[in-house]
């Protein structure tokens, strides 16, 4: 049901996807969410900084673009490509300054606490929207994993870790145009 539902929002324009979910249509911002991945992703290895890990700021990318969506004025100049990269770039900006500043010291030096399963999102981030995001991001996490071969899959996360294509090749055991044609094969998958 799901798969036949997001079969037809891939033909919808990202402004379309964003007046469903404003009507009440949930899974319109799944759909969004798999067209925007790769980009969050980039900007969450760009932005790198001791002090955050890179999931933390994949989730700040993700309130970023829910934030786009439910603040997009189809009217104005913009569109939502331009809007929601801004949004998803301030959001994770903001993150890294707060995790800099001098009231979050105490926070820097403390260990990673992976194996809490559910990290409470920022307090201005409503309790409906974080279950929507973390539903979102569940939904997203799964069909990614159905998309993708092994392979895929393996290169896709040491790529969102932050590593090269010498490095994740290495690590796998594969060539450096092995892993390139992988994440080809990624990026043309995650487009559907």
């Amino acid at each position: 049901m799901l798969e036949n539902q997001q079969d037809g929002f891939k033909s919808l324009t990202d402004e379309e996807l964003v007046r469903i979910y404003l009507n009440g249509e949930q899974k319109a911002f799944t759909s969004l969410a798999v067209r925007y991945v790769l980009m969050i992703a980039n900007r969450a290895a760009g932005l790198y900084s001791s002090h955050i890990e890179k999931d933390d700021l994949f989730q700040e990318g993700l309130l970023g673009l829910h934030n786009a969506v439910c603040h997009f004025d189809p009217d104005g100049s913009a569109s939502f490509r331009t809007y929601a990269s801004v949004c998803i770039r301030n959001k994770m900006l903001s993150a890294v300054r707060y995790s800099n500043s001098d009231k979050n010291k105490i926070n820097n030096g403390t260990s990673s606490l992976d194996d809490v399963p559910d990290v409470p999102l920022p307090s201005d981030c409503e309790p409906e929207n974080a279950v929507i995001i973390k539903e979102s991001r569940i939904l997203l996490e799964n069909r990614i994993r159905k998309s993708l071969s092994q392979t895929e899959n393996s290169v896709l996360q040491l790529y969102l870790s932050g590593l090269t294509y010498e490095q994740i090749s290495h690590k796998l055991g594969i060539s450096r145009k092995s892993c390139d044609n992988a994440m080809h094969r990624v990026r043309t998958k995650l487009a559907r």
